[in-house]
């Protein structure tokens, strides 16, 4: 799964090593369960987006669905 950055922080592609992840740069993330969870979580923080590659049309992660306040009683 590719990612963009949209924001400049600390942070791992392969869930293991730490490096400096730079706005406006594209990322490739390990195929591993651990680089896809962590790309979902830079996505859903919107930290990042992802890059669908247009060859292929890959699958968007879904974001989390927003909460709704319990009606009162």
């Amino acid at each position: 799964m590719k990612i963009k950055m949209l924001k400049t922080m600390p942070g791992s592609i392969d869930g293991v090593t730490v490096i400096e992840l730079q706005a406006g740069t594209e990322y490739t993330m390990t195929d591993a369960a651990r680089g896809v969870r962590r790309a979902a979580a830079y996505i859903r923080r919107s930290e990042a987006v992802e890059v669908i590659d247009a060859a292929t049309g890959g699958e968007p992660v879904a974001a989390a669905p927003a909460r709704k306040a319990r009606a009162k009683k």
